[in-house]
């Protein structure tokens, strides 16, 4: 038997013993809720992941937040490569003298070893082996950088972390879904998680799409409108379109609330769009939690 084989039954058997999952739970999810672990230890078993490893743990901030569970670099690579529809993937940093170019998700990148210029960001590739063309994701540094410790020193390999994690995590979206890559996570954004978790179908959509907004928005009851307490609403900056999952989710959310036309029409409006598709993705997190207070 490899090594790899090895490795990975004992990460499934590890998954198994009670024992060991109180320890499990003592060090790497000491706050989460019965359903928050439940999910955490679901996740462990299906990618075959090491939290003593540091391959992937839990962190709840708060009892009012949602936990967040995070998954290494290497955990990305290493269940992703274990994945049965996994081909290949790569990952580089661009910097600003670097001939770089994407044509209909086909990247094109060459550079020479010295005077690259400043560093810009970083671009991941990966293909499953059934899709005709590899996932692409890009990520520039500024969005990212705190301009401190590992990113200060060592900045073009903590964007390559980020844009290696968010694309394999978007390729294999079955297995990685609702999970962060550390570098992800800004100082102030630490308390703005996913789980995906939830007694109810409904509970687990909206949890699916916690906020990136600070305390504040709220729903009229009577109309069902979404309205801030504020004037602007604290939406942190995220032009990423939505997805067509999140828009499978929201229609099945709108459907269970008995959403009328008007009414859709009027949660629509308060985004200033005419359809779901036209919704960026931090848009759809308000859309998913006001969904939850209907």
């Amino acid at each position: 038997m490899t090594n790899a084989l090895t490795q990975l039954n004992n990460s499934l058997t590890m998954w198994e013993d009670s024992e060991k999952l109180n320890e499990i739970r003592k060090l790497f999810a000491p706050k989460l809720t019965e359903m928050e672990f439940h999910y955490f230890v679901g996740l462990g078993k299906a990618s075959g992941l090491n939290p003593f490893l540091k391959e992937i743990w839990s962190v709840k901030y708060d009892e009012r937040s949602p936990a967040q569970v995070f998954i290494g670099r290497d955990g990305y690579r290493k269940a992703a490569q274990a994945h049965s529809e996994y081909d290949y993937h790569q990952c580089d940093a661009v910097y600003e003298n670097d001939v770089f170019e994407v044509q209909d998700g086909i990247v094109k990148h060459s550079y020479k070893l010295t005077q690259r210029g400043a560093l810009i960001g970083a671009y991941c590739i990966a293909k499953r082996h059934k899709s005709s063309r590899p996932m692409y994701v890009f990520v520039e540094l500024k969005e990212y950088t705190t301009g401190k410790s590992v990113w200060s020193s060592k900045p073009a390999t903590m964007i390559k972390k980020v844009a290696e994690s968010q694309c394999l995590r978007a390729c294999f979206q079955d297995l990685f879904g609702g999970t962060y890559g550390e570098e992800e996570m800004l100082p102030n954004q630490m308390d703005n998680g996913r789980v995906m978790s939830g007694a109810t179908q409904t509970e687990t959509l909206k949890n699916l799409l916690a906020p990136n907004v600070i305390e504040g928005e709220t729903v009229n009851m009577d109309t069902g409108e979404l309205t801030p307490d504020k004037e602007e609403p604290t939406v942190a900056a995220d032009d990423t379109p939505i997805s067509q999952d999140d828009i499978n989710k929201i229609e099945i959310l709108m459907e269970e609330k008995g959403f009328d036309d008007a009414r859709k029409k009027r949660a629509l409006d308060y985004f200033k769009v005419e359809k779901l598709a036209d919704l960026t993705e931090a848009q759809a997190r308000v859309f998913f939690v006001n969904l939850g207070k209907v």
